[in-house]
């Protein structure tokens, strides 16, 4: 039902010119005295019934509140640091890293889509803000008739123009939800692009930090072959002096083709891990640099953490869960606003007026929209936006129980793993001093050949489980920086 209160009780004819463009008498002389008080009087009824009920629809906004987090990270056993939202690759001191991300944060497509929808979500929340302020337009007509009679019909005027301006006020909490919803949506697509970056970012470091690890692996593998060869070597003449042992061929032939194909694989893991990287720089041609190898990245020294209340400034997926927490709110606010009467001010002002003493006029007033009868559709669209708020909020709750868990376990992985490196570089350092002591034997003929092989055999398969230890750390320290939010904490740092 629509009361247009400008009206008051006039009559059909009355209404009917009222909808046009008034000519250059006053109101007053189109209604008479009494049809204007009662105009006024509707008026007035329509603003007083309007600010009367703009108090009862007060739906409190709902904030995101996190569950409680314990003071420390579970099986983390490091002091706590300050944040440093910088660069944290930098902590691998790889300056061919830090270029692969850079080129990454400019040619990556799925990074180039999310700032599209960053920047049409933005524009659609300063558009929001506009919803709800005067808007004017411009319109004519012209009609032609092979009637010669003139007729008071205003829809059958031959020509008329005029300019119409419209206000929507948005009662009842309706603009402000309104705002609040489109704020909060471009603040989830912003973290929504935050999110793609740090993921980005991390499958750049992670592949970079597999193809260096591959590469040396490579070296090691070739050196492997190359010793497996004089071992074949040797073989051969222990078969000839009739000193070689049953199966000793067979063994050191598989030996070497078992080197030949780990060649074979790493060549192909290498392949794969640059083509990787290429396409998350948004390219289909490996970088020709890469192909060279490079020294494994080695992250800094010490363990980076903070405090796990940190997530709710650092981790963008958790901000975004709050934020979708705030537009649901918004959203159960303008599902309540609909239960209320909407207010609308309109005027016109132009030439070719439905009056036939007039060339030009003005009209304008007040129409009120009063929501009677719908089935109760708009009570179930307010129930179901508050179970929406309801779900959101569980979601926000468990994002945050998440990334804490996420956190806790990369911190544990990394300590585990540093753990790891160190006991292969003891157990390198053992094996390099067996092989300096079975070279100094085999030189002075105190032991044969296949002990100084066995050794050195030994020591390349000690120094590439210490490369893959290095490159499981590695790993682990990019899971951990992804999983506190993509920031570098840096301890003693404002």
């Amino acid at each position: 039902m629509i009361c247009r209160g400008r009206f008051g009780r006039v009559s059909a004819r009355e209404e009917k010119r009222m909808r046009s463009v008034v000519g250059r008498e006053p109101m007053e002389g189109a209604l008479g005295p009494w049809g204007m008080r009662k105009a006024r009087r509707g008026v007035s009824c329509a603003f007083g019934l309007a600010l009367f009920t703009a108090g009862c629809a007060a739906l409190p906004e709902t904030t995101a509140e996190a569950p409680a987090l314990p003071s420390a990270y579970a099986a983390a056993d490091v002091p706590l640091a300050r944040r440093d939202t910088g660069h944290w690759w930098r902590t691998f001191r790889d300056p061919a890293l830090s270029r692969l991300v850079d080129q990454a944060m400019d040619q990556n497509l799925s990074v180039a889509q999310a700032r599209a929808r960053l920047t049409a979500a933005r524009a659609q929340a300063a558009a929001a803000n506009t919803l709800f302020l005067p808007t004017a337009g411009a319109g004519g007509t012209a009609i032609a008739t092979t009637n010669p009679s003139e007729t008071d019909d205003p829809l059958r005027r031959p020509l008329m123009a005029g300019f119409d301006m419209s206000w929507d006020v948005g009662l009842f909490g309706l603009a402000e939800n309104a705002n609040r919803s489109a704020t909060a949506s471009a603040a989830i697509v912003a973290a929504d692009l935050e999110s793609v970056q740090i993921s980005v970012t991390a499958e750049v470091a992670r592949a970079y930090i597999m193809l260096r690890a591959v590469q040396q692996q490579h070296v090691i593998a070739r050196a492997a072959l190359e010793a497996r060869r004089k071992r074949s070597d040797l073989v051969q003449t222990r078969i000839r002096t009739g000193l070689a042992a049953l199966g000793e061929e067979a063994e050191a032939a598989l030996a070497l083709a078992e080197a030949k194909a780990e060649l074979a694989d790493l060549d192909a893991r290498a392949a794969s891990l640059r083509l990787q990287i290429a396409t998350l720089l948004g390219s289909a041609t490996p970088d020709p640099a890469l192909e060279t190898a490079g020294p494994q990245p080695m992250p800094a020294e010490g363990l980076p953490a903070s405090h796990p209340a940190d997530l709710l400034r650092a981790r963008p997926d958790v901000r975004a869960a709050e934020q979708r927490v705030l537009r649901a709110s918004a959203e159960a606010g303008i599902a309540l606003s609909d239960l209320y009467p909407k207010l609308r001010l309109v005027g016109t002002i132009g030439a070719g007026a439905p009056f036939t003493n007039s060339a030009f006029g003005v009209a304008g007033g007040p129409v009120l929209q009063i929501p009677l009868l719908d089935y109760g559709r708009r009570e179930a669209n307010l129930t179901a936006r508050k179970a929406q708020v309801e779900e959101a909020e569980a979601a926000y709750r468990q994002t945050v129980l998440d990334a804490y868990k996420e956190a806790s376990d990369a911190l544990a992985a990394l300590s585990a793993s540093r753990k790891a490196v160190t006991g292969q570089k003891a157990a390198v350092a053992a094996a390099a001093q067996t092989e300096r002591s079975a070279r100094v034997l085999s030189s002075e003929g105190l032991a044969d050949r296949a002990r100084l092989w066995e050794a050195e055999t030994a020591l390349l398969d000690r120094r590439r489980r210490l490369v893959q230890a290095q490159e499981v750390e590695a790993v682990a320290l990019v899971a951990l920086y992804k999983a506190l939010g993509g920031a570098a904490p840096v301890a003693g740092r404002e």
